[in-house]
């Protein structure tokens, strides 16, 4: 048995919900991952839905915010809200993703999936408006 020294992770197939991920806990000797399952070490590929391994991304740096702004629009008032970034998590491979803070100041790791989300630079004009926005980079209240 080899540890796995790299961070990587078993992919499994979960049919209509998204892919699921196991850590690699260690190599055996023929090269398969193994992975803990129902407390015990078992090769990857005895479980059902196994589709292959990647390295597992993982953030390795924080680095403050420079500025930027996150905005978002209520969905039931169409009020838009900013927010400064606090700070970036870059990750293994390259991607930064913002963090913003909560109502409660608790740090938020924000998806770049969230539609009613944009991340600017106060000096650009952001790429796509808000729903309801005549323009990029005008809200409702402004303009």
């Amino acid at each position: 048995m080899i540890p796995a020294t790299v961070p990587t992770e078993a992919i499994f197939d979960r049919g209509s919900l998204p892919d699921g991920s196991l850590p690699v806990d260690a190599w055996d000797d023929e090269g398969e991952p193994l992975v803990l399952w129902r407390n015990a070490l078992r090769r990857a590929q005895h479980i059902e839905g196994f589709r292959g391994v990647r390295e597992r991304r993982q953030i390795v740096g924080v680095v403050p915010g420079g500025g930027w702004m996150t905005e978002w629009q209520d969905p039931d008032d169409g009020a838009s809200f900013a927010d400064p970034v606090v700070a970036w998590a870059v990750y293994s491979d390259g991607e930064a993703r913002a963090i913003d803070t909560d109502s409660s100041g608790e740090a938020v790791l924000l998806s770049p999936s969230i539609k009613d989300r944009r991340t600017y630079h106060p000096g650009q004009i952001p790429d796509a408006p808000l729903p309801g926005e005549k323009s990029p980079g005008t809200s409702k209240g402004n303009g």
